[in-house]
């Protein structure tokens, strides 16, 4: 059955994710991935029958682990050691998609989608534990510290995913898809410390610090 489709769809989306951050900086590890989740308003543009830009405004929620070397001054006096953050990523979050959907199949119908996607962050937060070899067996831990010194205002992405769009009655249809967010700006705004063999901090904070984040996101919405 051919149900019509308008030339403008109008709809909301929840989006559970999985993400990590990609390290390239010596010294930087990753340490593990984040569950998030993001919500927002996706628009549909049919340009043809089986095409159409897809955009929309999300608030996204994502975010990971890393290790890092690092100097503290817990009794002021600064100390070597190494960090692991455990940081918390909020961005609004603006896709420019195309999406190639097949013909309708009985009420179903196909896609596929590719484009970018740009993400503006308004907070940033991270747990920390610190840990230095000159004081054994002692960490320095700090929870729901402000991470946004650390954090680029801007983080520019590709998304390619698929999905499928069931039609309950006229233009109204439910929404269904697997996205992959690729990052490719640096996530991280300042220097990191120079490393030992032990990945414990050395000297100035002078060396790049570069890591670029990956998020795997279920799309279910609602178009109308």
């Amino acid at each position: 059955m051919c149900m019509a489709q308008g030339k403008f769809q109008l709809g909301l989306q929840l989006s559970p994710n999985l993400s990590w951050m990609n390290p390239d900086s010596e010294g930087v590890d990753g340490e593990g991935s984040k569950i998030g989740f993001g919500y927002g308003i996706i628009a549909d543009f049919n340009i043809a029958d089986n095409y159409a830009i897809s955009t929309g405004i999300s608030l996204l929620n994502i975010g990971g682990k890393l290790s890092y070397p690092d100097i503290q001054s817990p009794n002021l006096i600064p100390i070597g050691g190494r960090t692991e953050a455990d940081i918390r990523l909020k961005y609004v979050q603006i896709p420019f998609t195309l999406k190639l959907k097949t013909n309708q199949i009985g009420y179903m119908k196909y896609f596929g989608q590719f484009g970018l996607g740009l993400g503006i962050n308004y907070d940033a937060e991270a747990d920390t534990d610190f840990n230095s070899p000159s004081i054994i067996g002692s960490t320095f831990t700090r929870n729901d510290a402000d991470f946004g010194d650390e954090i680029n205002l801007f983080r520019g992405s590709l998304i390619v995913g698929l999905g499928a769009e069931y039609n309950i009655s006229g233009n109204t249809s439910i929404m269904l898809g697997l996205t992959f967010d690729n990052g490719f700006t640096n996530l991280l705004s300042e220097d990191t410390y120079e490393a030992d063999g032990s990945g414990n901090a050395i000297g100035n904070r002078d060396q790049d610090f570069k890591a670029i984040s990956n998020i795997f996101v279920i799309n279910a919405g609602v178009l109308f």
